[in-house]
């Protein structure tokens, strides 16, 4: 039996994506005792999955308190795994920790953690899923563990998933060059109302006004400013299917067992979206497998295209931001998208990738 601290700190996503390869390091070797640290407002999430001893956080001074304490009392892990994480706070936090093995699953930080797996190539690691990496920094303790191929969250799904009654929209990211806009959603609406007539269609939002949403009737939709993690739950506990940009909110809905369709823009599904999980891809073929890096994007063409073709809508005319890859593309190919991936929402487009033109 290892005792073994594991910290994750970060965005949702990716928060929710490591702790699935600690869930898989987790039913490997269920006598080992887990201590997870991670931010508190995430804490309704896990609370429900059992075999971990929870340490939510508030601020790095509250996790500095806890460290310094576990340091007096000369408590010591066999292994310190930082699945999720940046910066010299890290550092300093993790130095407080006695540990015999000292893992940082991104290999950052080599003169203290001594321990982290090889990082691979950069052409390699731009290539791989996101969950890779948390994979590979928990593969130094079981060389043999298997990579998760999806998302789940049991305890949530268990306490959450009630009779459906609605169907969700996620719309808005944490980068605006993600986001559907309120014109997208409007788009996306009688296609959605058709395959799912007999639901109330949601709009969620994390407060009034988030990307241009406001809580009340849109169209045939309610926007619904959720406000907390738990009431985020309660909502996706009763939807049948989740509709939505690239956002965290996507990673619990999956994770809570509903079918996905996520229009992507700058990102790469294949590193997003694992290769068991229900869900659907939806992205302009002329931007290949490659990810754009323009962070600064505050008009994403390429999400505006991709919801138009995909509900056989005209394409609303919108200028190219500044290097957008969109401009170098073909035109006649600029408006083709790809729909990857198989599930529930799969209806009459078959399996596997599938092209349509707008």
């Amino acid at each position: 039996m290892k005792k073994i601290f594991v910290m994750i700190r970060d965005k949702l996503g990716d928060t929710l994506i490591a702790f699935q390869a600690l869930a898989a390091y987790r039913a490997a070797h269920p006598d080992d005792v887990i201590t997870l640290m991670v931010h508190a407002h995430y804490l309704p999430i896990f609370a429900k999955e059992p075999g971990y001893r929870l340490l939510p956080y508030r601020s790095s001074a509250q996790a500095f308190v806890w460290a310094l304490w576990q340091r007096l009392a000369c408590r010591r892990f066999d292994a310190l795994v930082v699945l999720r994480g940046f910066g010299e706070k890290i550092v300093r936090l993790t130095k407080l920790l006695p540990a015999t093995q000292r893992i940082h699953a991104l290999s950052r930080f080599p003169e203290v953690f001594r321990d982290s797996p090889p990082l691979p190539s950069p052409a390699c690691l731009s290539e791989q899923a996101l969950i890779a990496s948390a994979w590979r920094g928990l593969r130094v303790l079981d060389p043999v563990l298997p990579c998760p191929d999806r998302l789940s969250l049991p305890g949530l799904i268990a306490h959450y998933r009630r009779t459906p009654e609605i169907v969700v929209i996620c719309p808005v990211s944490d980068e605006v060059r993600k986001n559907l806009s309120v014109e997208d959603v409007v788009t996306m609406l009688p296609l959605i109302r058709s395959r799912h007539h007999a639901l109330n269609i949601k709009v969620l939002v994390r407060h009034s006004g988030e990307g241009g949403f406001v809580a009340g009737p849109l169209g045939a939709a309610e926007v619904v400013a959720f406000g907390s993690i738990e009431r985020l739950l309660e909502l996706l506990g009763r939807a049948a299917a989740y509709y939505g940009c690239d956002t965290g909110l996507y990673h619990v809905a999956t994770a809570m067992g509903l079918p996905a369709l996520v229009v992507f823009g700058p990102t790469q599904p294949h590193r997003i979206i694992l290769p068991a999980q229900d869900a659907l891809a939806v992205r302009l073929v002329a931007l290949g497998q490659s990810h754009c890096d323009n962070r600064a994007c505050l008009t994403p063409v390429c999400v505006r295209q991709t919801v138009a073709a995909w509900a056989n809508s005209p394409a609303l005319a919108t200028p190219f931001p500044e290097n957008c890859p969109l401009k170098k593309a073909d035109s006649a190919f600029s408006a083709q998208v790809e729909i990857s991936g198989c599930g529930a929402l799969t209806g009459a487009m078959g399996c596997g990738a599938n092209k349509k033109n707008l």
